[in-house]
């Protein structure tokens, strides 16, 4: 290895050479002192480390190198002799020198060990430091290095000297683009949160930095616990281009999280983090921007960080469903040209091309944030957006390019394989009730910073309300946290469930409104309900709407939402072509601005700005009619991940009403809600435990043993159902309920009993469970009760009903079911089709060719038996008809089937 001891212009270097083994450390110290002497110390203090390590003769550092080079971000004074450069020279020198002094040995075995690690010192023949000034002026000199890690160079650097970091670009066409993108959208766009999205009145618009939190998260399959903030920039930090980065794949996540959980704030505070750590320092923004840039500093440390990102990557955040429905998914589009249009927009005149944006990021460190995977429901169209993601970071590993990417979506229904070996998954948590108070605090004090006095009152009947164990449900996540503050502004009461409160959240907007002088206030107290059933028929057609290929972004345009109002006036016999015409002007005129929940978005026409907004008064409407057909349309959506949370809704709808029979019908449907389903394969794959346990989460059924019992015995079944990435959530659940009562943890013990004697997939699902046990336990702060499920044993006269691998049985049952020629052709072919999943197989027609034979009836009971003979001891197979089959059994659209119920 040559080194120039002599780099000054004009001099003839003279060169050393080290051999041998050489060893590099980096001593990194993330906040340098302005003292130099302290930064000294502190480099002195890791390199005695360091050297007493290598010194030790019994510990693991066998072999001792014969060069040493110490590399540091620390500055050091470069005084000959009382600089700190040599200072610490000295100290090596010193510290090996006090090995060779045998004064002070107390004793053989002292001066022995002194004499050893004087041995191994002493092998070290060459010494080198180099500190952050040297680094940095390699750093100008050597171009190819500081090409490989563009994302440590001043933000100041990035824009002002962007040609040297990236060759091939043309950068005049760049350049005014990305520097105009950044600044604009640091004040605007994604870095500012609107109250007014959830209806509250206020039309201002407030920095995303002072309303973010740190949301709790768990790394899927495990009871690992963190935080989304820190997790993704320790993540973010730590990824670097492939080939060189340490961290293993996969490099990019998916977050997931319920609804109402914070994951589109948290997505616009990472992209904000990001573009304010690339414009810090820049020496051409307003006033306005410094203070974004500096209250985004302020926030991260408010959550524990040190500041900034020190990565500086360049970010971008994208809303799946606008990119889906504003034609991101036609045949030509990728997600770069989408990107590249999205900036031209903030431009004054031209456009960025999307081979000139590719060419940056294959040089500049970026993070994408993919907002919203979940409200792109049609199977198609998902279908293509999961391709468009896939192909995006398989190019960007192919070209080497440093992108990491954070995907969000709700966690039900997200059963898609997505490029494993790019996406890790984390699930949001529920926040802790301590956090989420200080979380309703905070949104208060920004909301109401004008009125000291109601500001007061909101706090501290916030306090009140968290110290309520009957609303416990409620301080979950931010939305709910933020509806509760609104509706104790409102002077409302705070009912215990979900839906009560989401409903009187409704009712409070809407007196709100009623009780503001002129507007539409007399349209409000003269025409309550109609404008209520207005509300309800919005929900639904969005709810509907959304399901199909062209709609992932739900809204109605003016002539649609004219005539559902025209409709809604003909049923309740108003005459709007006559007499009644101008209420429907007065409609139509208060929706263009804001009529209680619905509102304009965007030039794309009207609708809710919170999907769970749009859910509930959809859930509204299926219960609007007879129980018979509330039943029938619950029965209906309940498999489908894209109406889970109306179902929940809707659920909740009938509990909160006090008439045990409508709370019977809902237990009744969960528990048959598997029965004779073979469409979807539901006695191998069913759908009622998981939901029984969402509806035991939910709430709704605090208040009653008797239903929370009956919806428990059903959940428990989930532990003999093959297991879904929903598993740990499951298993919190029945941990929470376990803890309640002696009478609840026995029924979750009995569960676990039941699993242990069942095939071979509930016996290793009982055990898993077991395993987690105490982890969820310290999470939930579940006591003693939930603890001692950990010890329950099987019982000792249940025999294991094993189920044994048996191809032979399978293909029998196909060869022999009783069906007409053409049908047995369809039942072969899938039975094929299952043998080639077993197989590991990736083919689309495989998966396609069973959908084909689960839509025949007779094929699809054939199959389902054919299958218990494999299912349950094949996991290979299990898991491939989870990702291949399953999603597009469940993501089948009903929207027209609930319209004919509805109609019926």
């Amino acid at each position: 290895m040559p080194w120039s001891t002599v780099t000054f212009p004009g001099q003839d270097p003279s060169t050393e050479v080290w051999d041998g083994y050489s060893v590099i450390q980096v001593k990194h110290r993330q906040f340098p002192s302005d003292r130099p002497e302290d930064n000294a110390s502190w480099l002195w203090g890791q390199i005695r480390s360091e050297l007493e390590s290598w010194a030790d003769p019994n510990g693991d550092r066998v072999e001792v190198p014969a060069n040493m080079l110490f590399i540091t971000n620390v500055r050091l004074s470069a005084f000959p002799g009382v600089g700190g450069h040599d200072s610490v020279l000295a100290n090596i020198a010193r510290f090996i020198e006090k090995l060779d002094d045998a004064s002070r040995d107390v004793n053989d075995a002292a001066g022995e060990l002194r004499r050893e690690k004087l041995s191994r010192l002493s092998r070290i023949n060459n010494w080198r430091i180099w500190d952050g000034t040297q680094v940095g002026t390699l750093l100008l000199t050597k171009s190819d290095v500081r090409r490989g890690f563009p994302a440590f160079l001043t933000a100041a650097d990035v824009f002002a000297h962007l040609g040297q970091f990236t060759d091939r670009l043309q950068v005049e066409e760049l350049e005014p683009a990305l520097r105009t993108h950044a600044r604009s959208s640091l004040t605007g766009g994604d870095g500012l949160i609107y109250f007014d999205e959830a209806g509250s009145g206020d039309l201002r618009s407030y920095a995303v930095h002072n309303l973010a939190i740190d949301l709790p998260i768990v790394e899927t399959g495990t009871t690992t616990r963190s935080t989304v903030v820190h997790y993704v920039l320790d993540r973010a930090e730590h990824v670097l281009r492939p080939g060189i980065t340490t961290v293993s794949q996969p490099r990019s996540i998916i977050l997931a999280g319920a609804p109402g959980n914070g994951k589109t704030t948290i997505s616009k505070f990472l992209v904000q983090a990001y573009r304010a750590a690339m414009l810090d320092g820049a020496d051409d923004l307003s006033e306005g921007q410094r203070a974004v840039v500096e209250g985004t500093r302020a926030a991260l440390i408010r959550m524990g960080r040190g500041g900034l990102p020190l990565h500086r990557r360049w970010p971008m955040r994208i809303d799946l469903a606008e990119y889906a429905q504003q034609g991101g998914l036609d045949n030509e589009a990728t997600l770069l040209k989408w990107i590249a249009k999205t900036i031209s927009k903030r431009l004054n005149a031209g456009q960025i091309s999307p081979s000139v944006l590719d060419s940056w990021m294959r040089q500049w460190p970026c993070i994408l944030i993919l907002d919203g995977l979940d409200e792109v429901t049609e199977l198609s169209v998902r279908k293509r957006l999961i391709e468009q993601i896939t192909e995006f970071v398989d190019e960007a590993e192919a070209t080497k390019s440093d992108v990491f990417v954070v995907l969000t979506t709700r966690p039900l229904g997200f059963t898609e394989n997505i490029a494993p070996g790019h996406f890790g998954r984390v699930d949001l948590a529920d926040l802790p009730r301590k956090e989420a108070l200080k979380y309703g605090i905070l949104a208060s004090r920004v909301r109401l910073q004008a009125d000291p006095d109601r500001l007061d009152r909101v706090i501290r009947q916030l306090r009140i309300a968290a110290k309520d164990e009957s609303l416990k449900y409620l301080f979950r996540t931010p939305l709910q946290v933020l509806i509760l503050a609104i509706i104790i502004e409102g002077s409302g009461p705070l009912a215990p469930d979900r839906f009560s409160l989401f409903s009187g959240y409704y009712e409070t907007v809407a007196q709100r409104e009623k009780g503001k002088v002129g507007g539409h206030s007399h349209l409000l107290r003269d025409h309550a309900s109609l404008v209520h059933r207005l509300h309800e028929r919005v929900g639904f057609e969005l709810q509907v709407r959304s399901e199909n290929a062209d709609r992932s972004l739900a809204v109605l345009s003016f002539d649609e939402l004219k005539a559902i109002a025209w409709n809604l006036l003909l049923e309740h016999e108003f005459q709007p072509s006559g007499r009644d015409s101008d209420l429907l002007r007065r409609i139509l005129e208060a929706v263009t601005h804001r009529l209680v929940l619905i509102v304009p978005r965007r030039e794309a026409g009207y609708g809710y700005d919170v999907r769970s907004l749009q859910e509930l008064m959809a859930a509204m409407l299926l219960t609007s009619g007879p129980l018979e057909s509330t039943v029938q349309a619950l029965r209906v959506c309940a498999p489908s991940p894209h109406w889970r949370n109306t179902w929940l809704f809707a659920a909740g709808r009938l509990f909160a009403t006090p008439q045990p029979h409508l709370q019977s019908a809902v237990i009744e449907l969960i528990e048959s809600l598997d029965d004779n389903a073979v469409n979807r394969l539901a006695a191998l794959f069913p759908v009622g435990p998981r939901l029984a346990l969402d509806v035991i989460d939910d709430g709704m059924a605090r208040s009653s043993p008797k239903w929370r019992a009956r919806l428990m015995r059903q959940g428990v079944r989930v532990l003999q159902a093959p297991a879904t990435s929903e598993f740990p959530e499951n298993c919190r659940i029945m941990i929470q309920f376990a803890d309640a009562d002696d009478r609840n943890s026995a029924l979750v013990a009995d569960g676990i009993r039941d699993a242990m004697a069942a095939s071979g997939t509930g016996n290793d699902n009982a055990w898993r469970f077991k395993d987690m046990i105490h982890a969820l336990c310290d999470e939930t702060g579940a006591g003693l009760r939930a603890r001692g499920l950990a010890a329950v044993l099987p019982r000792p006269t249940d025999i294991r009903r094993q189920t044994p691998l048996d191809w032979d049985e399978f293909e029998a049952e196909v060869a022999t079911a009783p069906l007409m020629a053409n049908l047995t052709v369809t039942l072969a072919g899938a039975g094929q089709a299952v043998r080639s999943l077993a197989e590991s197989a990736t083919d689309p027609d495989v998966g396609a060719t069973i959908l084909l034979a689960l839509e025949q009836p007779g094929v699809a009971t054939a199959l389902a038996q054919a299958l218990h003979h494999v299912v349950p001891s094949e996991p290979v197979l299990t898991r491939a008809l989870q990702e291949a089959v399953l999603p597009a059994v469940h993501r089948h659209s009903v929207g027209d089937s609930l319209r004919d119920i509805l109609a019926d």
